[in-house]
Order: structure tokens, then C-alpha cells, then sequence
């Protein structure tokens, strides 16, 4: 990978939970996602607190094969609450997957807190959104890939949230 002058990103342990740092591409379920929004770190994170929601969540359905991960990042000292979702029908095994996108109706990305320009993207429909499936274990429960995506709002003209280097290993609810 080529960086420019400063470009600076950190990568953390496989076993890192720190919200500021890239995670490591790994392959086991260890419940990691991560991704550079617009060139800025961001990764699931949810400060622990009893009751709270979390980092990850979404589901495997067997028998349809769709796919849904929901990712989270509150970061309470930073007044950052926001979550990107990430949508595939028919997964059976590795490999390149286009993502679910309706036409304006599928976000993308939330924001909560006011920190974008607005509160909800969508997938451009105009281009394609792939996940690259690495690894594919529903016996296991583990799904690990890599995507990239560019999300918009109609509402916000010229405003594009650009998702590179994304990936996530999650270990998964099978139904």
C-alpha cells in the first residue's frame, strides 16, 4: 500500500480494544471491525456498561442465506455514537459478495450525535458495494472479510463518506 507524506494509521493486536486503532485482519470470530471513514480510524467499540448494547450484532440465516452486520462505535469522551451496516443475500462460501443496496432506502452509515453533515447515509446506487467474504465457517460460526463502499445523502450535496481498508472477523448467530 502506497501512503502520501504523513499519512500515519496505526494497526492494533488481534486481541486490541482500542476504538482509535485499526484492528489486525483476522480469521477466528474475535468480534473485530474496523474501517478508515473518510481517512479517520474507525472501529466497533462500546464502552462496557451493564445493560449496554454492543460492538457487533447482526445474524447468518441458513436457509435464506442473508447476511446482516451491524457495526457500533460510542466513544462517550469524544460525543461519537454511530453504526454502518453491512448487507449480502445468498452467502454460501468465500468470496466476492455485492452488498444488498436498495435505492436510497439501505444506510450504509448512522450517526446519532450530530458529527457528519447529516444523521444517515446510503449506498450510492450508482456504484458497486463488494465484500470480499475470507472466511466462511457457519459450522464454526466465523465470517471474516473486507469491504469498501461510498455512502450518500440527496439532503447533502457533494457529501460523500468514503469506507476504505474495512474488515471485520465476527463470530456469528447462526439460524
Amino acid at each position: 500500500m502506497l501512503c502520501g507524506v504523513g499519512c500515519k494509521k496505526e494497526v492494533a493486536d488481534p486481541d486490541s480494544s482500542n476504538p482509535n486503532v485499526l484492528p489486525s485482519l483476522t480469521h477466528e470470530g474475535k468480534n473485530t471491525f474496523g474501517c478508515l471513514v473518510n481517512g479517520e480510524v474507525w472501529v466497533a467499540y462500546r464502552s462496557y456498561k451493564v445493560g449496554g448494547g454492543v460492538s457487533l450484532d447482526g445474524y447468518y440465516d441458513s436457509q435464506t442465506k442473508y447476511f446482516q452486520l451491524v457495526a457500533s462505535r460510542r466513544v462517550e469522551d469524544e460525543n461519537r455514537f454511530e453504526s454502518i451496516k453491512l448487507l449480502l443475500d445468498s452467502l454460501t462460501s468465500d468470496g466476492v459478495y455485492n452488498m444488498r443496496v436498495n435505492h436510497l432506502s439501505t444506510k450504509g452509515l448512522t450517526d446519532y450525535l450530530g458529527n457528519y453533515n447529516c444523521s444517515r447515509y446510503y449506498y450510492d446506487t450508482t456504484l458497486v458495494h463488494q465484500v470480499s467474504i475470507e472466511t466462511f465457517l457457519p459450522e464454526q460460526g466465523i465470517i471474516s472479510g473486507t469491504f469498501e463502499m461510498d455512502l450518500i445523502n440527496p439532503s447533502c450535496p457533494g457529501d460523500t463518506i468514503k469506507i476504505r481498508e474495512g474488515r471485520f472477523d465476527w463470530r456469528m448467530t447462526v439460524y
